[in-house]
Order: C-alpha cells, then structure tokens, then sequence
C-alpha cells in the first residue's frame, strides 16, 4: 500500500512539474539612431582628409608659394584689395587673392594656419561632393565612397599641400554649393514641392555661388556644362528650353573668361612669363597634355 501511495505521489509530481520555457531568439539591438545620422559621415570624411594630410603642417612654402603671398606686392607690399579687384594683379582669381590677404592680415607670414585652411576647404568641398551625389540619387554608400576616393586619391595632394593652389580648393567649394542649389532648385521645379519663393532662393544661390566660384579662379567657367549633365542626368533627356535657366551662368562665364584673357595678356606684356606665349597651334597641344597627363594620374597616380 505504502508503495503504492510512493508510485502515485511520484506519477503526480512528475506531471505537475512544468515543461521548461521555449528559448527565445534574442535578435541583435537596432544601431543607435546617432549612428544612423548623415552627419557621422560627414564628419568621417572630414577626418580622414584632416589626418592623410597631417603631413603639410611642417611643409613651410613650396613651390612658388613665397612669390604668391611673400613677394606679392598686393598681399604684403604697397598694393592692396582695390588692385586685386580693379588691375591685372587680379589674374584668374581676385576672390582667392582677397582671401589670402585676409588670411595674411590674420597671421602674417606663417605658413601653418595657410595649410590648415586649405585643407578643411579640401575637407568641405568632399562633403559638399557627397551630397550632390545624393542629391543626384546616386545610392547613398556609393556616394559616399565616391566623394572619399575624390578627397584621398593622391592626385589631390597638389591642390591641397600647395598654398598657392587655395584657387583651386575655394573655388571648389563655391563649384560644388552652386550645382547642389541648382539640383535643388531643377526638383522643387519639377516637383512643385516647394513654393516659389522658396525656390527662388535656390536659384538665387546657385548664380551666387556661380560668381563666387568663377572669381576664386577662371576655370570654373565650365560650370554651365556640368549643369548640363546634371538636367541630362535627372531628367534622362536634353531640352532646349533648359537654356534659359542657365542664360545668367553662361553670361557670367563668358564675361570671366574675356577678363580672364585680359589678364593674362597684361602678364605676357609685362613680360614675365615669355615662355608662356605659345603659337595658336600649340596651344591645343599644351592643353590636350594636361588632359591626358590628369587621365594617367587618376588611374595610376604614381610620381
């Protein structure tokens, strides 16, 4: 009997004891939202263009940098911002040279702060790039990549740890800031998303920036081609009628690159680049090098 109450108290204790839990799958948290934030990236670029070019802090002038801001007379001699604007000493960039008067009005002579701001100019321009790609819907890593092959490839290093070539960084800066307010304005146009007013501010500065870009250094007058390519990439078709949008730019380029001519020919009269006064006919040939030797570059940056 005994034995048989044992049998059965265990029989119920074996069924009244419960089954173990199911094992949950924990599934890994969500990345925090900081770290989903544009500006993460953004500060990435930055500083990785601050750290490859650690480098140009003990660089001093190279080049002919000391001719650019040493011996030039309206950085450090008698002339001043009103030659910059108003004589030849402009040359292909009075914006750039009033800058770097600025910037000697500010520090003087030593070259350091001159690097330093080259270089986060060098740091903005490949944020800015970044987001024209996004703003052309370029998929948002491979326009992030895109824009950091551009600010590391070694080609750059010329731009960037020469002072004298802040025309080419600023300049960059305003480029850039021009075609991303375009981009946006051509959208909201499109689009009818935003109201007039509001897109009248972006048209407004894209000719802004346009100026400012086409000042800092001539060569920017090929602006109103890349906004070609823009309207092309967008729209996946050219219309004539997308002219009339770009008529301001394309003005402001042919008024750049006539004053740009002028004061190149003030140099040769003065006589101080002779070398420079090549024959029409080699002139293609000097220009087609350029072309080539910057292609070569890009693929196999070597020397």
């Amino acid at each position: 009997m005994a034995k048989q109450f044992m049998s059965k108290s265990a029989a119920d204790e074996k069924v009244s004891t419960p089954r173990p839990a199911a094992r949950r799958i924990v599934s890994a948290p969500p990345l925090p939202e900081w770290l989903n934030r544009d500006w993460l990236w953004g500060m990435a670029l930055v500083l990785a263009v601050i750290l490859t070019y650690i480098p140009v802090w003990w660089a001093g002038f190279v080049w002919d940098d000391e001719g650019f801001i040493v011996r030039n007379p309206c950085i450090v001699g008698p002339l001043g911002l009103k030659e910059i604007w108003t004589t030849s000493a402009a040359d292909i960039c009075p914006l750039t040279l009033t800058t770097v008067w600025v910037e000697h009005a500010l520090w003087g002579l030593n070259p350091l702060p001159y690097h330093l701001v080259n270089v986060l100019l060098h740091a903005a321009c490949a944020v800015l790039l970044w987001r024209v790609l996004l703003s052309l819907q370029v998929p948002g890593s491979g326009a992030w990549l895109g824009a950091a092959l551009w600010a590391l490839h070694p080609v750059q290093v010329e731009s960037v740890a020469w002072i004298t070539e802040i025309k080419n960084t600023q300049s960059g800066l305003f480029f850039l800031l021009s075609i991303l307010f375009f981009v946006k304005w051509l959208r909201a146009k499109d689009s009818n998303s935003e109201g007039e007013t509001s897109n009248g501010w972006n048209y407004g500065l894209t000719l802004f920036f346009a100026a400012l870009a086409m000042a800092s250094k001539s060569s920017t007058v090929i602006l109103p081609v890349i906004l070609c390519l823009c309207v092309w990439w967008m729209e996946g078709k050219w219309q004539w009628r997308n002219l009339a949008g770009m008529a301001p730019i394309i003005l402001m380029s042919i008024a750049t690159g006539f004053v740009s001519v002028w004061t190149q020919k003030q140099r040769l009269l003065r006589a101080l680049y002779p070398q420079e006064a090549q024959p029409w006919l080699e002139r293609p040939v000097v220009a087609g090098d350029a072309v080539w030797f910057y292609l070569g570059k890009l693929i196999w940056p070597n020397r």
